[in-house]
């Protein structure tokens, strides 16, 4: 990931440059940051929709299940 250039201010040649990098590498360890749990909460949302689906097939085939059983039961 290239580093974005940050706007200049009037009196930012003033400020020590050790500062400016300081802020700099902040800005983009936050971004970066920012990102990773950004996908970290996109993949735990699809996760959590797929597992969501499966319970749900499960409930499906367990109620297919026990008229089956039952009409057998039955005869």
């Amino acid at each position: 990931m290239l580093a974005h250039p940050q706007p200049t201010h009037a009196g930012q040649n003033d400020i020590d440059p050790f500062i400016l990098y300081a802020q700099s590498l902040h800005d983009y360890t936050l971004r970066l940051w920012t990102e990773s749990r950004r996908l970290a909460e996109e993949k735990a949302r699809a996760r959590a929709a797929e597992i969501a689906a499966v319970r749900k097939r499960e409930e499906e085939r367990q109620k297919q299940k026990k008229p089956a059983a039952q009409a057998g039961n039955a005869v």
